[in-house]
Parts: C-alpha cells; structure tokens; sequence
C-alpha cells in the first residue's frame, strides 16, 4: 500500500504540478499562512512563487507600532485579496499602496494585506478584532466577493469547523464560535494540502455526500449545496436569487451583521471603514447564460444578479459607510480593451485586474480624500 500510494503521488505531481503554500492553525483566527516561507502556487493560469510575512500574510513586513506621520489602511477580504496567483508586489494592496502615495502627498500612506482565502465576513471582524487592530489603522477596506462570501460566514452552510464563527443568539446577541484547532482534522490537514494525489481525490469528491462528512472532521472545506428545491444549484449563485430559501436568508442576515460589526468596530477604534464589492466574472463580462448552462435547474429560476450589490449598499447608507461596487469599472474596462480582469481557470484577479482595482479604490479616496482625514 506504501509503494502504491507513493508511486500514485509521484504520478500524481507529474501530471499536475502541486502548489507547496503552507497553512498554520492560529488559535484566534483560523488558518493563516506560515510565516516568512518561500513557497509555489501554480495552476494552469500561472506559477507563482509566493513569499509570506512575518505575521502570515501574503505581504510585506508591516511594524506593528504606528509612526506619527502615517496613514495605515488595513484591507480584509478571502483569496482575491491575500492574491496568491500573482507575485505579491503586483497585489493589489501593494499596488493601492503605490498609487496612494503617488495621489496623496500630505501623508505617507501604508496599505497593509489581512486577506486569508476560503475566509468570509464573520472571518474578516475576527481578524480585525484579533489582528487588525494592533496596527493602529486609519481606514479599514473590507472586500465582499458575493460568489462566496455569504456563505463563508455561516456555520451551518460553510460547514469548516477550522474557522471561526458567530451565530446570532435569539435576543440578537452575537455568540462567539472558536476554530476547532484540535483532532486528526487538524492534525492532517497540513499534510492533506501538500499531497497532490489527494488533491485530484478531492476534485473527485466534491459533489459527493461524503464531503460533508470529511467536513466535519476539518479535513475538507465543503462545496455543499443548499437544501430545498435550488439544491443543484451551486451554493454561491443562491445570494442571485430573487426568492432564496429560508437557510440562505439566514446566512445573510448573519453576513449583513458581521460587516455591519466590522464598520462599528472600526469606527470605535477611530478608522473610517469602507466597503469594496467585487464582481464575478460571469458579472463582469456578461457570461451568466454561459455560466448558468450547465445546470438545467437555472432556466425555471428567477434571478436578480444585482441584488447582492444592493443589500450591501443598503447596509451602507444604514451603517454610513460608503460602498464601492468594482463591478461597473470592471465591466467598462472590458467592453472598451476586450481584455480580462481574471485569469481563465482561476477566476481570480490577474495582474491586470488587481491594478485596475487599485487604480479605482486610489482614485475614489484622493477624490474624497477630506473625509477620508488624507488631506
């Protein structure tokens, strides 16, 4: 069995390359990067040798103590933002961090990464509270990728007892849900991650009962579906729909309510906060028929594709914090270049679409640079 399941490993790494990224367990937050390590991430769109800091992130070293003379902006968000498919100074927190200084003159400006894929808003205020904090920040940019991250926050639909969560209690009090950091779950996982036979075996899985299971145990991260008569529907789209089912409405409320806590801590600790929406890219180049093809249970639904946006903004105006949607600058950029923000597997940001994002999010805080205290 030792030789078979070597010699299937190697054949495995042969016929698929493997990415060697190292995940730790933190106690408070959940996985995070291992720090400080020289690693490679690679797929068919690219292959990328990633280098991490001292803290875990996909960034460069930040001191924790605050000089006198610096704006320090944190930006929170899963794997568009801790951005491992492209070298980490041509992210787009580096790259916000390069134009800022070229647009804001009054101040030096320091843009720092938190984003931890596979991570949602409820992960996003732990961070913040646990982590972001410490820095002192001036501006807090939360990134809200809809395709997923409505459901990253819910224990019951997410289903990863490696991460943190919060529930909301029947008197509306949230309650705190610590990551499982003990048992073979997290024992093994490590080693799951660096087996490239094993990641082929999960691809084969995914859509099988059995995930929720592995699940459980904090070996998987389950794709799962959504019960009710929209289960051969993938998860993410549910958030689309015009009539989502009681357990997604459920997941939301809960979302809506930890990016509302993340703005009133923020704004608690005297840093401004703001919401940035990032659009797929079925959204961005138009490709819903394409996307929605095949599932033959996508034609009897109806859909409202801008409604994740308008729930956000709604919060926004509620909780007066400004929402920028990327959606429409991503859009435009298509139309007029022909050219794609993402990569063609992947999905995520390429180059090209972490330094359009920078260039918006730049533009949009010199513009309102007086609110924002960069003037």
């Amino acid at each position: 069995m030792l030789v078979a399941f070597t010699s299937a490993e190697a054949l495995s790494r042969y016929l698929r390359p493997l990415s060697t990224v190292g995940y730790q367990m933190d106690a408070d937050v959940g996985p995070l990067l291992e720090p400080k390590q020289t690693s490679r991430w690679v797929n068919e769109d690219y292959d990328v040798v990633v280098r991490t800091n001292s803290a875990g992130f996909h960034d460069s070293e930040h001191p924790v103590e605050k000089p006198s003379n610096r704006y320090r902006v944190l930006v929170l968000g899963d794997s568009y933002i801790e951005a491992l498919q492209v070298p980490v100074e041509k992210g787009f927190t580096q790259q916000l961090e390069r134009r800022l200084r070229e647009q804001v003159k009054a101040k030096e400006v320091e843009v720092i990464n938190l984003g931890v894929s596979g991570s949602g808003p409820a992960q996003y205020y732990r961070i913040l509270e646990m982590k972001g904090l410490l820095y002192e920040p001036d501006l807090v940019v939360m990134a809200i990728f809809p395709g997923n991250d409505f459901w990253d926050s819910d224990p019951a639909l997410s289903g990863a007892v490696f991460k943190p969560y919060y529930v909301i209690r029947s008197d509306e009090v949230l309650e705190y849900r610590p990551p499982s950091t003990k048992g073979v779950g997290s024992a093994l996982r490590p080693w799951l991650r660096r087996s490239a036979l094993l990641h082929l075996v999960r691809q084969a899985i995914a859509s099988l009962p059995i995930e929720r299971w592995l699940a459980s145990m904090g070996l998987l991260a389950p794709a799962g579906g959504i019960k009710g008569k929209h289960v051969s529907i993938p998860l993410g789209w549910s958030v689309y729909l015009r009539e989502p089912p009681q357990d997604w409405l459920d997941a939301e409320k809960l979302t809506i309510r930890m990016i509302r806590e993340a703005s009133v801590l923020s704004k608690s600790r005297g840093a401004a906060f703001l919401a940035m929406v990032i659009g797929s890219v079925s959204a961005v180049e138009n490709r819903w028929e394409e996307a929605l093809a095949p599932y033959p249970a996508a034609r009897s639904v109806a859909w409202d594709f801008s409604r994740p946006v308008s729930l956000i903004q709604e919060l926004g105006w509620q909780a007066q914090f400004d929402v920028i949607d990327l959606t429409e600058p991503f859009r435009s950029d298509f139309l007029a270049t022909g050219q794609s923000s993402s990569w063609a597997h992947d999905g995520h940001w390429n180059e090209r679409g972490h330094r359009l994002g920078a260039e918006v999010v730049s533009s949009y805080l010199a513009k309102h640079g007086q609110k924002y205290r960069l003037q």
